[in-house]
Formats: C-alpha cells, sequence, structure tokens
C-alpha cells in the first residue's frame, strides 16, 4: 500500500508546486486554496494511479515496470475495493472544487475526462503519437497552473505567459524523456510517438526541446519577467535538464536525481507559502 500512496511522487509533487506558483502570484494565500492546492495534489495522484491501473496488463510484461506498478503486484485486489476507494476520493474532490462553483465543476468535469481518456481504452490517449505528447503537455504541468487562475478569477499577465510556456516545454520533455527511457519495453506492449518517430529522432527532440524550455525560462529572467523568488524553481531543475544532454543515449534519466530535485523544489515551495500565509 505503501508503494500506490508514494509511486509518481515526484509527478504530484510538481503539480503541486506549479498550482502553489499560481497562489502566490497572483496573491491569492488564503485558507480557500490550501484546500484547492490539496484537491489539486490528490487528482494528480488519483490519475497516475488510474493510469497504473489501466497500464497493469502491459506493464506486468516487464520487470522493472511491474515492480513500480502497484496493481501488478497486488493483482488479487477486488474491482469492488478499488471502486469504493475512487468513488471516496471523488466525493471529496467534489466537495473541494465546488467551493468555485461552477468553475470548480467545469474543471473537475475535464479533468476526469483527460484522466479517463489518456489511460483507459477505447481512446487511451498515451497510445497515439503525437496525441500523447500533446495531451501530456498540456495536462500534466501546465494544467496546474492554468486552473488555479481560472478558479481564483486571476487577471492574465506577461508573467503567467512565461510559466506557461515554460511548464508546457518541461512537461513535453518530460513525456519524451520517459517515452526514451521505456522505448524497448513499449516496442512490444505499447504504441507511441517515440515507437512511431524512432529513438534517435526522439532523443534529438528531446534536446532541442529541453535547449528551448532553457532558453525561454533564461529570456524571462533576463527581461524581468520572473521574480526574485522564483529564480532557485531554475537552479534546482537545471541540473536535470543538463543531465539530458552529457548521459550516453543508452542511459536512462537518473531518478534519483528528478526526486531530489522535485523535493527540493516542494520544500522551498513549502517555505515561500507558509512565510506569505503567516507572515506576509
Amino acid at each position: 500500500m505503501k508503494r500506490l500512496f508514494l509511486n509518481h511522487a515526484d509527478a504530484w509533487q510538481v503539480a503541486l508546486v506549479i498550482a502553489t506558483l499560481a497562489i502566490l502570484i497572483h496573491d491569492a494565500v488564503k485558507w480557500q486554496t490550501i484546500i484547492l492546492l490539496a484537491a489539486i495534489t490528490t487528482g494528480y495522484w488519483l490519475a497516475f494511479a488510474v493510469n497504473d491501473f489501466y497500464d497493469a496488463s502491459y506493464d506486468a510484461a516487464d520487470e522493472v515496470k511491474a515492480r513500480r506498478n502497484f496493481f501488478v503486484q497486488a493483482g488479487h485486489l477486488s474491482a469492488k475495493r478499488i471502486g469504493l476507494v475512487f468513488l471516496g476520493i471523488t466525493c471529496l474532490l467534489l466537495l473541494a472544487f465546488a467551493q468555485f462553483g461552477w468553475r470548480g465543476t467545469v474543471v473537475m468535469a475535464l479533468s476526469y475526462f483527460i484522466m479517463w481518456a489518456y489511460s483507459a481504452p477505447p481512446l487511451r490517449i498515451r497510445n497515439r503519437p503525437g496525441w500523447d505528447l500533446l495531451v501530456h503537455a498540456l495536462f500534466v504541468q501546465t494544467f496546474p497552473y492554468l486552473i488555479s487562475l481560472f478558479l481564483i478569477g486571476a487577471t492574465w499577465t506577461s508573467l503567467d505567459t512565461a510559466i506557461v510556456a515554460i511548464v508546457f516545454l518541461a512537461s513535453l520533455t518530460a513525456q519524451l524523456e520517459q517515452q526514451v527511457r521505456d522505448y524497448e519495453v513499449d516496442q512490444k506492449t505499447g504504441h507511441n510517438f517515440a515507437t512511431w518517430a524512432g529513438i534517435k529522432e526522439t532523443i534529438v527532440l528531446l534536446k532541442i526541446t529541453t535547449a528551448a524550455c532553457i532558453l525561454v525560462a533564461l529570456a524571462s529572467v533576463l527581461v524581468g519577467a520572473i521574480p526574485l523568488f522564483m529564480l532557485p524553481f531554475g537552479l534546482i531543475g537545471l541540473p536535470a535538464l543538463l543531465h539530458r544532454f552529457i548521459r550516453r543515449p543508452n542511459q536512462p534519466r537518473s531518478e534519483r536525481l528528478v526526486a531530489i530535485s522535485t523535493t527540493t523544489a516542494l520544500l522551498y515551495t513549502s517555505t515561500v507559502f507558509l512565510y506569505f500565509l503567516f507572515i506576509s
């Protein structure tokens, strides 16, 4: 059970950090938005759990991926038990988003549709080349920022444009990196952009989009669009980005480096958030 709650911690940590940034930038730190942040984090954990559930039959074919998938290891779980847990979490999320009225209802409905469409048949967007990259780029790291702005009724600024561009590229590169890592397995059990385009082409695209992400962030800093408190995020994430350029083509990403980066970013974000909540 511990594996289920801690699995994909880097993903829901990043979602929490990005959503918190939107709240901080638009000076919307209050108890209502704390509930929102908890709901977004829980929702992303649930989305990745649902993805693992539908991936279980594919992941079982690979020893490494099977160890990481809770549903492969716990094959004895009944559908009724899984359904009750899913329903319970859904009710809690509904209460959290309902405080934002019709906006919350729209966000939750769209979130659940994407959660189902990305992982479950018959759509299973994750196995549709091109669409898999687009949906991941839009809804994994970009979506937490956009829905936070939408729910608090924030006025769009040039800083928001810069952040959305950065997180869109960061989410796109994360998916490309994952597809490179899983290329051999996905050739046998699935179909995605990397298996369609080829491993060499995907690695080249990964490096190009990573460079674009770094350049957009750097340009935003140079023109003064990024406030000083956000600069540590760039420094925290930079080693993992640079590692993509220096490692060997057949060497996977450093899971330890990613975990350290996301956890450090979460700790820094929590410190800034608590400062604004209790001191500022």
